[in-house]
């Protein structure tokens, strides 16, 4: 079963080891600014079964608007994976990025 989650939720869930955060957008779109702790596993990769979750984890998956996290979490779900989609996607975020400028990443806030 899929469920929506905040953004504010998914992270703490994250950080307190109850998940793994999954970007689903393009390794250029994650580049340039993504959640905290995210690991970026594009939504092809996903669609063809080409990614390795652990099993124990609870999978919170995001993109930019939440349509693309909700067609990976629908994917993960249909092989019986405990799986969210953060609602309204990084469009809805207001907090911190992680981001890559000249092969160092940085923290920049995002309003």
């Amino acid at each position: 079963m899929i469920s929506l989650i905040s953004s504010v939720d998914a992270i703490k869930k994250c950080l307190n080891k109850q998940g793994i955060l999954v970007d689903v957008r393009s390794p250029e779109e994650y580049r340039l600014g993504h959640l905290p702790m995210a690991e970026n596993v594009p939504l092809d990769r996903i669609l063809e079964g080409n990614h390795s979750f652990p099993k124990e984890m609870e999978l919170y998956f995001y993109c930019d608007t939440g349509a693309s996290s909700m067609l990976a979490a629908r994917e993960m779900d249909k092989v019986g994976r405990k799986v969210h989609s953060m609602a309204g996607g990084l469009r809805e975020y207001r907090g911190y990025l992680e981001k890559e400028e000249k092969e160092l990443w940085t923290m920049v806030w995002k309003e």
